[in-house]
Parts: structure tokens; sequence; C-alpha cells
């Protein structure tokens, strides 16, 4: 093989090498910065909760042990809590980080000691919705409490209806849905002394139809069990939370834990890793490249002596 053949075979194995190296590198520094955003991605989880029982009876009933976990879980992977009077602005101007809601559903006694607690150890202020027929019926609480929970320990008591019943088939048995949660809502209004505008639908049972009713009254925010994230482009009056419910997860259905550590920081911290990986072939290119580029200055240095030979 000639000199001059020898040094145009290693001018394409250098090109080749850089362009491999360079592609590498590229698509490493692509890989890291959306591995990066996937983990730093902005997220609110919304979690709802019932009782919290040292004697767990329904599959919505929790043991004080692992709800306690729970809060702890989300506070080690950098969720901060929201203070639901904040919620309003995050929705309207947006946010970064990530964050969660803690509220209740039903009223009952138990989840008003659980509320208490949290509000002592951690100072996150809850959300309680209430049903107000049940106010004051065994195992629920009853209005004095609901002032004390408000005034005393930041809990922000909103409506969970007038009774339990699905607002579809309020609507299907030809009730008066709008005037039914606007009256709930008044009479709650009226013991806490505060306006009530949040509600959460029972049983996380609506339809447009539903939904459009509930806007139609003084409520500003409503919240299904979606089991989803909270985004400020959301639909104001159908808000998704995410239920606790024993045997929920083995079913494949939303739950609390997963978002501990949150799926999108864990295939941020894979995206990473592969970039890195992808990274380090680079440079065994790179490497390739100045071999390449070394043996072709070498070879160029010969053609140019036979020239002047």
């Amino acid at each position: 093989m000639s000199d001059k053949t020898n040094y145009k075979g290693l001018l394409k194995k250098t090109i080749f090498a850089a362009t491999v190296a360079t592609s590498l590198f590229a698509a490493a520094i692509l890989g890291f910065y959306f591995g990066w955003g996937q983990i730093k991605r902005p997220m609110l989880v919304a979690l709802t909760f019932h009782g919290v029982t040292e004697k767990p009876s329904y599959p919505w009933e929790i043991h004080p042990e692992p709800f306690d976990s729970f809060i702890r879980q989300f506070r080690r992977h950098e969720f901060t809590p929201v203070t639901p009077a904040s919620l309003p602005a995050m929705l309207d101007n947006g946010f970064s980080g990530r964050h969660f809601l803690v509220s209740f559903d039903d009223g009952l006694a138990t989840s008003a000691d659980a509320i208490r607690k949290l509000y002592r150890d951690y100072g996150i202020r809850s959300v309680f919705f209430i049903i107000t027929d049940l106010v004051g019926t065994p195992g629920y609480v009853d209005r004095p409490t609901l002032l004390d929970l408000q005034n005393n320990f930041g809990c922000h008591v909103a409506l969970h209806g007038k009774r339990h019943y699905e607002v579809t088939k309020i609507l299907q048995e030809g009730g008066d849905l709008t005037g039914e949660i606007e009256k709930a809502r008044v009479e709650l209004s009226a013991w806490l002394h505060s306006v009530v505008d949040w509600y959460a639908y029972p049983y996380g049972d609506f339809n447009a139809s539903a939904a459009a009713a509930i806007a139609s009254t003084g409520i500003k925010l409503a919240f299904t069990i979606e089991g989803e994230e909270i985004t400020p482009d959301q639909n104001r009056v159908l808000l998704p939370r995410v239920m606790y419910l024993k045997g929920a997860k083995e079913a494949g259905e939303p739950d609390p834990s997963d978002w501990l550590p949150p799926k999108s920081a864990s295939n941020g911290s894979l995206t990473i890793t592969l970039s890195l990986l992808v990274a380090f072939i680079g440079l065994s290119w790179m490497a390739k490249f100045l071999q390449f580029n070394r043996a072709r200055k070498a070879a160029g240095q010969s053609v140019s002596t036979i020239k002047i030979q």
C-alpha cells in the first residue's frame, strides 16, 4: 500500500471517528439534560385518606404507623406540604419543585385526630371534606371540633356534600344537585364563620353534567379521586387526588406509594445513567480519533517528503 493510499484511509477513519465521537457526546448531553428535567419536573400530588385508626376494619382505613410513614417518605423525597391557602395561586401562576396536599374525606372523628397530629408533628395544614348530614353523628366530628380544627390546627374545612351519595345518581333521579350543594355549602359556611368553596365528589363519582352543576354554585375548586397529579391547566372543578385504599397497588390502581420516589425521577436517573454510558463510549471514540489523527499526520509528512524528493 502506498503512503498516499494509507494517508487517505487514515483521513477517512479520522473523520469517521470524529463524527461518531461528536454524535455520542451530543446525545449524552441531550440525554443528561432530558434526564435532569425528568428528575426536577414540577409535580403536585393531592393525597386523600379516610379513617386513621389503630384497628382498620375497611380498605379505606389506615393504621397510624403506615400513614405517618407515607408523610415522612414524601418529605424525604423532597415533596413540600402545600398549605390550602396557597393552592389557588399555584394553579393560577404555576409552580416549581415537588409538592403534596393532604386531605381527608367524610368527616370521621379519627381523621380529626390525624389532622391534629399532622399539624403538631410536621406543621402540615390539611383539608377536611365534610358531609353535613353526618356532622355530630356517631363516629363523625361535631361542629365544635370543626371550629377547633379550623382555628387551632390550620385545617381547611370543605364540603363533601349534604349526604354521601353519588352526584350522577342525584341528577339521574331528577334531583336538584345545584340547590343541594349550594344549601350544604352555605350551611357549612355558617357553622365555620368562613366561606366554604372547596368540594370533593362523594365516591369520586362525576360526569360532565355534574361538574357543570358544581361549577354553577359557589364552589371554586372540586376534587375527584382519579389518581393523577394536579397540573395548572386542569379544570378547576375536576382536580384529581390519589386515594389510599388497601390493596390498590397490588390491583394495579394508583396509590400514594407510586410517587415514592416519583416515576419521572426514577426514569430521569436511568436516562442520566445511560447518558453517562454513552459519554464513556464517546470518550473511546475520541481516543480513536486522536490515534487516527496522529497516524494521519505522520502519513501526511511521509507523503510530503516523497513529493519534495
